[in-house]
């Protein structure tokens, strides 16, 4: 293909959709192109509920009125899909015993459940009504390479590779993406942290006691192989919420060998586990899956002519708000960039100051929150039932939700002091558990 793009954005999940709007709006000829026949079709495990604490990523977002509201960055995105207003955060131990958390927020919500397949739709279709927006499906980008001119991005579609130019490129290629590997900048990560398979069902005639509720499963008991971590809620399934919908999502880390796969343990949680009774009615009418690699964020996500955004930069995952939110940040500083020469610097700068991640105490704390599993589920039943009747309000959100428990369990600590004295030693000592021990990434 000899034509030159302005941009190439690889990957039409939030993060590249937005910048391709954006980009198509401020007048740039863009070529958005993805792997995916269907592009808004979800096969990958993601959780999509609207973090809805301000201050995460520097941003506050709600939805209202039919909309996401970037209240910070003064943006808003339409979405035209159902909700569900998550009232409740209940952490379950392995006997039963719960850690409830109430929404903190203004309507009383921890978090709001959304469908990401309806938002990509919506998304879809405003940067597919733009002339100046090509989109490539069942195109997967093998790699890119800064050039004298700007970019040269290899790409696949229906076993033909070819290469095409631009002036700049933005790789929104997920959390494993080929444009970041191409470029060599998986070696300027501080640290490679494990691997992580996901698998999740999402079901019908669900049992659940906890409605409009996230719900944390922790304890080894919940496990065959005493590893990784259960969660689930309620979802809009097919633009609807008239039936309830539940996603089960289990998560295990690759340890090879004879440890169960992560369908393993997600059959044994529904079929034998301790709360299969939740299950026996249930009908699985949709299935996904996901491999992560935890890897350090990108100290810097610009390379050249090259932004990366979203979860192809991050920690896991920048959550779908924020690689919207990244997505619209970066295709700004292309568009100036552009126009003026300068505005990559900014949206590098902006990363480095608002993802949490990119600050290695931000993930031992939060991974922490995740490293209860460290404990006995003995000391998990005996902490939780120490909570019940506490008033505790949060949110979903890995990176306030450890001090939200830890204070919880600390209010406690004269009575866990006497009763067990080495489970509060461990307790006081529990910022000293290592992350690759928190997220049970340790062969042994």
């Amino acid at each position: 293909m000899s034509k030159k793009y302005d941009v190439i954005v690889a990957g039409a999940g939030p993060a590249g959709l937005m910048a391709a709007q954006v980009l198509g709006e401020k007048g740039a000829r863009v070529l958005l192109v993805d792997i995916k026949k269907d592009l808004p079709r979800v096969h990958r495990a993601c959780c999509a509920n609207l973090i809805i604490e301000p201050g995460t990523h520097r941003e506050w977002v709600t939805c209202k009125d039919g909309a996401f509201h970037f209240a910070e960055n003064r943006f808003s995105i339409p979405y035209s899909g159902a909700v569900i207003g998550l009232k409740r955060s209940v952490k379950v131990s392995a006997g039963g015993k719960t850690l409830t958390i109430a929404g903190k927020s203004p309507e009383g919500q921890v978090a709001v459940s959304y469908e990401k397949e309806a938002l990509l739709q919506g998304m879809l279709a405003r940067a597919a009504a733009q002339n100046n927006i090509e989109i490539m499906p069942e195109t997967q980008a093998l790699g890119v390479e800064n050039t004298a001119g700007g970019v040269a991005v290899k790409l696949r579609s229906k076993g033909a590779e070819f290469t095409v130019q631009g002036s700049y490129a933005v790789a929104a290629d997920g959390v494993n993406s080929h444009l970041v590997e191409s470029l060599g900048l998986n070696k300027t990560r501080r640290t490679f942290l494990g691997r992580f398979m996901v698998a999740s069902y999402h079901m019908e005639e669900v049992d659940c006691p906890y409605p409009e509720s996230w719900i944390t499963f922790m304890g080894k008991g919940h496990t065959l192989g005493g590893r990784g971590q259960i969660y689930m809620c309620p979802k809009p399934h097919g633009g609807a919420t008239d039936k309830t919908v539940y996603e089960l999502t289990v998560g295990v880390p690759a340890l090879g060998g004879a440890a169960p796969s992560a369908k393993q343990e997600i059959d044994h949680f529904i079929n034998t586990g301790k709360f299969a009774s939740w299950f026996q009615h249930a009908r699985i009418i949709d299935t996904r899956a996901a491999a992560l690699n935890f890897l350090t964020p990108l100290v810097n996500p610009v390379e050249g002519t090259v932004a990366v955004v979203g979860d192809a930069a991050a920690f896991i995952e920048t959550y779908v708000q924020g690689a919207i939110m990244y997505g619209y940040q970066a295709a700004h500083a292309i568009a100036n960039q552009l126009a003026t020469g300068a505005g990559l610097d900014a949206y590098a700068r902006s990363w480095g100051n608002s993802f949490e991640y990119n600050d290695p105490e931000e993930i031992k704390r939060s991974t922490q929150g995740f490293g209860l599993h460290v404990l006995e589920d003995k000391d998990i039943d005996y902490l939780f039932g120490l909570t019940a009747g506490d008033d505790i309000h949060g949110f979903v959100n890995e990176f306030s939700d450890p001090l939200t428990v830890r204070t919880a369990l600390f209010n406690h600590m004269t009575q866990i002091e006497r009763e067990r004295p080495v489970l509060a030693a461990t307790l006081k000592r529990f910022s000293d558990v290592s992350v690759a021990e928190a997220l049970q990434v340790n062969a042994q």
